[in-house]
């Protein structure tokens, strides 16, 4: 008796203004490229179509703002099928030559004012978390805040920004990291993701039972722009609030990172000193893999690198690029104590 083996394959699926069209697509789909980022950029999904007969210039063309669900689905990787859902998109972008057309999805919705619209607006003695989701509640969006902190500030003022460059400040100013999808404002604390136990290891030569099989590697560690410390500074009324804060094992260099930034206590400063250093610092050590995954993957996941030798220990991913083939991780080094 003959067996036939299926061969493994990846597939995007498409809900396409709540259609499913994916018989339509798969005649026309030459590559598509999803990109989760973990902060500071906004998840996008790229399709690129066969169309030397025009098609998509015609009736089927995309009009923008139209919604597009999607999710990554593979298939007989080693015996096992999953599916992993990537969100909702709204179109963005169109472009094309004589023979192919490309549409660019963003997790974020232009129908709403977050990215369109410059506004202005003060808040005293207020929360965080409080600006955040009356942001969010003015564009029809859902706050999910992930992070342990939600400091107290004497003034917020948004002057003349749209509501994404607002946040977006804030979160930089605060140390917090912004992630917009599936019509979500997501405000994350990486210290709290980086402290969470790795999901999976990762081998630099992969075994067979391995659910992350490495196909390439990359890898940087530099001293640049890198500091031992950092210090915080603020004189207002001839009243100097300072702190410097020092990790446990700082990078080998003697450079102090100086910053002057509004602060009303010690405490505050010392807050803001270990966020900004941990700014600077968080790309010394950045791993690159290509991989082969049996389990979803996502931007924010930690993983433990082994038989990489000095490269050896806890990694999160900054952002991951999956397309039919295979999914990129971009890793770096998690800090310790900041």
């Amino acid at each position: 008796m003959s067996t036939t083996k299926i061969a493994k394959s990846t597939r995007l699926n498409i809900l396409y203004n709540h259609q499913n069209i994916n018989e339509t697509l798969s005649k026309h789909l030459i590559s598509w490229t999803y990109t989760d980022h973990l902060s500071g950029e906004i998840d996008d999904l790229n399709i690129e179509l066969e169309d030397s007969e025009a098609l998509w210039l015609g009736a089927w063309f995309p009009s923008k703002g139209s919604l597009i669900q999607a999710d990554i689905e593979k298939l007989n990787w080693e015996g096992d099928s999953f599916k992993q859902k990537i969100g909702k998109f709204e179109v963005d972008t169109i472009s094309g030559n004589e023979s192919t057309i490309t549409i660019m999805a963003l997790a974020t919705s232009e129908k709403s004012s977050l990215r369109g619209e410059h506004k202005s607006k003060a808040w005293e003695k207020v929360k965080l978390k409080s600006v955040f989701s009356e942001i969010a509640k003015r564009n029809g969006m859902k706050l999910v805040w992930q992070s342990s902190e939600n400091p107290t500030k004497d003034r917020i003022e948004q002057d003349n920004e749209t509501d994404l460059a607002f946040i977006y400040r804030l979160c930089k100013d605060e140390g917090l990291c912004l992630k917009i999808a599936n019509n979500s404002i997501v405000v994350l604390n990486e210290e709290d993701y980086e402290k969470q136990e790795a999901k999976y290891y990762i081998r630099r030569k992969s075994k067979e039972t391995d659910v992350i099989k490495v196909i390439e590697r990359s890898f940087t560690n530099t001293l640049h722009d890198t500091y031992k410390a950092c210090k915080v500074t603020h004189t207002l009324k001839k009243k100097t609030i300072s702190a410097t804060f020092t990790p446990k094992n700082p990078p080998k260099t003697g450079r102090v990172l100086n910053v002057k930034q509004q602060v009303s206590s010690q405490a505050e400063a010392l807050r803001i000193a270990k966020k900004k250093l941990r700014e600077k610092n968080r790309e010394a050590t950045t791993v690159t893999l290509k991989v082969y995954s049996l389990v979803p993957l996502y931007a924010g996941m930690t993983f433990n690198l082994v038989e990489f030798g000095k490269l050896n220990g806890k990694y999160i991913a900054s952002q991951v690029i999956q397309n039919d083939s295979s999914t990129t991780l971009y890793l770096r080094r998690c800090l310790e104590g900041y």
